[in-house]
């Protein structure tokens, strides 16, 4: 009973709030301070969750939250590599793109094509065609 209830009143939420959904859940919050069946139609369905939560939760020791330590490597732990990685990832004065961009370093045009490299493709070309001349026949 008290799950149909609270699904009702789910339902009324919605409706009054034109399906937004944070509206009716401000409106069900208030209705919740007033309204223990609704409480306890929403609830009742997770109870074993969060009784075991709460077991788990207590039952843990405290827990002390860490301390951020400063890291100052020794100097036999620095070396040139480290410095010129983040030289070169910064750019190392270099102009460097945006992000999800390639640098704009010195990318040249394409040269002029051999002449060995044309004639090989026209001889594919002419393959092909004679291939295809062959199979339509």
């Amino acid at each position: 009973m008290s799950r149909e209830y609270a699904l009702s009143r789910v339902k009324d939420a919605l409706e009054k709030s034109d399906g937004n959904h944070l509206k009716a859940q401000r409106l069900l919050l208030s209705w919740l301070e007033n309204d223990h069946s609704l409480l306890f139609g929403l609830v009742s369905p997770h109870m074993h969750s969060i009784i075991v939560h709460a077991l788990v939760h207590v039952d843990q020791p405290a827990q002390k939250t860490p301390v951020a330590k400063k890291i100052t490597p020794k100097a036999h732990e620095t070396s040139e590599f480290g410095s010129a990685l983040l030289k070169s990832l910064r750019g190392h004065g270099e102009e460097t793109g945006t992000f999800g961009q390639a640098t704009p370093r010195g990318i040249s045009k394409p040269g002029k094509t051999s002449k060995a490299h044309v004639d090989a493709i026209n001889k594919l070309v002419t393959a092909g065609r004679n291939k295809d001349k062959k199979t339509k026949k």
